[in-house]
């Protein structure tokens, strides 16, 4: 499938105000993932300080907010609109940085976050971006961090992953998409989404560095993906 550069933050600025129902018919299976990116995360252990890329309307870090109510967290969003009604998710955090940036191109010091999170955003950054970004995050998180983010990767063969979009649109509007719903997405997919196999990401995590990775759990495009330093 071809893929071209987009107007992310504008498509999410379009649709932050009704995103939550949209992909909870378009991705049925949307809260149990997030809930495996925050129940897999390692047992007793504290965390700090709380980076989230990309986290659109803030269903993601409300769960991890819930999780380390005490954390520090930074929130960064490409679409102004999203992060505002993340902003209001987060209202009891007595310590938020809400940063409205293009995630590829944020700068931290080293050893900043305990915990990296993210959720259906790396994918909108290409396959050269991902790596690099992978090296970043490895700077950035303190020396036993953990990155963990929930993505659409692309099957292993283009017969698995025409077959994953195939069950993806089955669930989906059995769910109550419509024909026009569908059409908004896979213009979007087209024009703003970069997926890469899953072996591919976790190969990239192992060039930045990290010793320990893992897929928890995965359902047709959708992993969830592990990695502590």
């Amino acid at each position: 499938m071809e893929q071209k550069p987009g107007d992310v933050g504008g498509f999410f600025n379009e649709v932050a105000g009704q995103y939550d129902a949209t992909i909870e018919r378009c991705f049925p299976r949307y809260r149990e993932m997030l809930w495996a990116v925050v129940d897999y995360l390692p047992p007793n252990r504290n965390c700090n300080s709380i980076l989230e890329l990309g986290c659109g309307t803030g269903n993601l870090s409300a769960m991890v907010h819930h999780r380390f109510p005490d954390a520090a967290m930074t929130v960064v969003d490409l679409s102004g609109d999203s992060l505002e009604v993340c902003r209001s998710q987060l209202a009891g955090c007595k310590q938020l940085n809400c940063i409205e940036a293009d995630f590829s191109k944020l700068h931290f010091e080293p050893e900043s976050f305990d915990l990296v999170v993210s959720s259906i955003a790396i994918h909108h950054v290409d396959a050269a971006t991902k790596q690099a970004l992978f090296h970043q995050i490895f700077q950035w998180l303190t020396a036993d961090g953990v990155l963990c983010y929930a993505d659409q990767c692309a099957g292993e063969t283009e017969d698995l992953y025409r077959r994953h979009i195939d069950n993806w649109k089955t669930i989906s509007f059995a769910a109550g998409t419509d024909d026009a719903e569908w059409a908004m997405w896979m213009k979007h997919q087209l024009e703003c989404d970069f997926h890469e196999t899953l072996r591919d990401q976790i190969q990239w995590l192992q060039q930045a560095g990290f010793p320990v990775i893992d897929c928890p759990w995965r359902y047709l495009l959708w992993s969830v993906i592990q990695a502590r330093k």
